[in-house]
């Protein structure tokens, strides 16, 4: 009979692989500025537990790259005749 590993332990271990920290979700309440501070200076990912069960994960918030708002577009459109005159054909806006 092969004794199996406790569940806790192997999330345990599951986390530690991920570099990732464990803390019960009544300790991350009580020192919420503390693990804070580990996430975005540590640039650590904490795994929260209920009752030794992984129920969320803290990580580091990664800002997307933005590169200049105008011109962006640039490429993606291109220049049309006279949008606004009338057309040559008939249409019926009702039907």
């Amino acid at each position: 009979m092969t004794k199996q590993t406790p569940r806790n332990a192997r999330v345990r271990e599951a986390a530690a692989s991920y570099g990732a920290t464990q803390v019960p979700a009544s300790d991350l309440k009580n020192d919420w500025h503390h693990w804070l501070d580990q996430v975005a200076r540590g640039r650590r990912t904490i795994v929260v537990t209920r009752y030794g069960v992984p129920v969320a994960t803290l990580t580091p918030f990664e800002e997307a790259s933005r590169g200049p708002m105008f011109g962006s577009l640039k490429g993606w459109v291109t220049e049309q005749n006279d949008l606004v005159s009338p057309v040559d054909e008939d249409w019926d806006a009702e039907g």
